[in-house]
């Protein structure tokens, strides 16, 4: 796949069991819109319900009669290792194609592709010193405690990371031995091309992982097939929902990682020049499009104003442009859909008597593409919608309180629970604020969360852990072989 701004290019095939289906010009088409400037930049087959069922039943197939799930571990760790490497490859071409179809600047997705380079390589190696069996001697004989691959997994991603998800999802599933159906972002076309090619150009056995960048319908019907033994999915609660209800008949097993409203708590007299480097990044990296972006800040009522003031100067001082161009610090939303979310919490917010002081619309001059300026609410209630609902862009709420439990209460005043941030002069008392947060990930001093440990939410944050031999896990069972 060649990437050009010209309406006419066309991606014509589906990478299906490790085969490629053409498509004709004629077939159902998806169109690639640059968040940029709201022009279509590609069309690409809209994979459909018969392209669902081809790739299960290669996966089954694979899973059942092929070698890839009873491989040697070591050689899948290799089979990955060159998927890695054409990875690495293609990895600014990736980057770039990730750019136009969903936005990111192209500062960012550069980092946090060379950051999956290194998740994928340190865990192929990690991996090396697994044991999948262990002989048990046990009052009542000895017994084979054995992990197992569970089955063809069918692992569904955003757009907010093609690229992370496979590190965090795809490789730890195959890596255990589970074929996958890698079911893409609708909008994820350019990326899912590619992550076809370089999976080809490994040479992956047939059957292994098929690359569908498919609509909701489809997608409805691949978590309720039940040629599907595992589902793992990011994305909102309510499309958590609707997967645990799709597999509640026939149990199937679900890891569910669902976004969060992450805080970020100011305790005390914490300077501000040791908190705002990490704080606003935390924010505001893809125009807060991140599952743990930093989106309510709790500041002690004394200091609000203050607080209030220092994040306004530095969000002002941030370019949003081109996301292509290197003087861009943030580009535009991924989508006129997420657009349109965005605009509707703002308004919520302003409707609610949220005191806005900063941003609010359209950045001056940018009046194509979906482009949202960096957005501030002060004075903030805690129950406030904007306080309450993941709004998965830039809108930051600060929240007041007045000592250290209320602040403790209005962290996890909400549904959710995936990652949190504590920032104290006394890191003895951030530590012990931490320990009373309910998310899967707290920060101390810092933002963010490490990708090399386990990651995954408390609440409807979801549930299960990805990243490190952790994620690995996920897609292992096992079984116990009592030996007479």
């Amino acid at each position: 796949m060649t990437l050009s701004a010209d309406p006419t290019v066309h991606i014509g095939r589906l990478y299906i069991g490790g085969e490629w289906v053409h498509k004709q010009r004629d077939a159902p088409t998806y169109e690639v819109v640059s968040p940029a400037t709201g022009a279509v930049v590609a069309t690409a087959p809209d994979p459909t319900i018969d392209d669902a069922d081809r790739a299960v039943a290669a996966a089954r197939d694979a899973f059942d009669h092929g070698p890839w799930p009873t491989l040697p571990l070591a050689e899948r760790i290799e089979a990955l290792s060159r998927f890695c490497d054409r990875f690495e490859e293609r990895k600014e071409e990736f980057d770039l194609a990730w750019v136009t179809e969903s936005g990111p600047t192209l500062a960012h997705s550069a980092a946090l592709n060379g950051g999956v380079v290194l998740m994928w390589r340190d865990l192929l190696e990690r991996a090396r010193s697994v044991a999948l069996s262990e002989r048990r001697e046990v009052p009542d004989g000895v017994v084979d405690v054995v992990r197992e691959p569970i089955g063809p997994a069918l692992v569904i991603t955003a757009w907010n990371g093609p690229g992370l998800y496979l590190a965090m999802k795809l490789v730890p599933a195959l890596l255990a031995g589970c074929p996958v159906v890698l079911k893409m972002a609708q909008e994820s076309q350019l990326t899912a091309a590619l992550v076809g090619e370089m999976a080809d150009a490994a040479g992956l056995p047939p059957g292994v992982l098929s690359v569908l960048p498919a609509s909701a319908e489809v997608s409805a019907h691949l978590v309720e097939h039940p040629g599907i033994d595992k589902v793992s999915l990011t994305g909102s609660i309510g499309a958590g929902k609707a997967v645990m209800s799709a597999c509640a008949g026939r149990l199937a097993n679900v890891t569910l990682e669902l976004g969060g409203k992450s805080p970020a708590i100011l305790l005390g007299d914490v300077p501000l020049e040791e908190v705002l480097p990490s704080l606003v990044p935390g924010f505001i990296a893809f125009n807060g499009q991140i599952c743990a972006a930093l989106t309510r800040v709790l500041v002690p009522r004394a200091r609000h104003d203050e607080v209030v003031a220092a994040l306004v100067a530095r969000l002002e001082a941030m370019r949003v442009g081109d996301p292509a161009d290197d003087s861009s610090d943030l580009g535009p939303l991924a989508s006129a859909r997420q657009f349109e979310r965005v605009m509707n919490y703002i308004a919520t917010g302003k409707a609610e008597g949220g005191d806005l002081v900063l941003g609010g619309g359209r950045p001056d001059g940018l009046d194509q593409g979906f482009y949202v300026a960096p957005t501030v609410f002060a004075n903030v209630a805690p129950d406030a919608t904007i306080a309450q609902e993941e709004i998965f862009g830039p809108v930051l709420s600060v929240i007041p309180y007045d000592g250290v439990d209320e602040a403790v209460a209005i962290a996890n005043g909400t549904a959710y629970g995936l990652a949190a941030s504590v920032y104290a002069a006394d890191e003895e008392l951030a530590r012990t604020v931490a320990g009373r947060i309910r998310a899967g990930t707290v920060a101390v001093n810092t933002a963010g969360v490490s990708m090399f440990a386990p990651f995954g939410g408390f609440k409807q944050s979801g549930f299960g852990r990805e990243f490190g031999l952790e994620g690995l896990g996920e897609f292992l069972q096992y079984k116990s072989v009592k030996v007479k």
